[in-house]
C-alpha cells in the first residue's frame, strides 16, 4: 500500500501501487478502482442524508419476533 488516508476512528482508504483503493472499516475491507469508489461513496453520502427521515417504528410482527430471539437478524 503506497498511501493512507485515515478517516474517522476504524476508517481507512488505501491508495494502492496496483492502481486500486482498498476501503477499510473496522474488519472489511472493500477494494475499488477509482470511479467505483466514487460512485460507492456518493450512494453512501446520499443514503445517510435520509437516515434522519426514516421512522422508527417497527410493526407489531417484527416487535414480536424481535423480543423472541432477542436478535434482530
Amino acid at each position: 500500500m503506497d498511501n493512507v488516508i485515515h478517516g474517522h476512528e476504524q476508517a481507512a482508504l488505501n491508495l494502492c501501487g496496483c492502481n486500486r483503493l482498498h476501503f477499510t472499516y473496522g474488519p472489511i475491507t472493500l477494494h475499488f478502482d477509482r470511479d467505483e469508489f466514487l460512485k460507492f461513496a456518493k450512494t453512501v453520502s446520499l443514503l445517510a442524508a435520509q437516515v434522519p427521515y426514516v421512522e422508527d417504528i417497527a410493526d407489531p410482527v417484527t416487535i414480536a419476533l424481535a423480543k423472541a430471539n432477542a436478535i434482530c437478524h
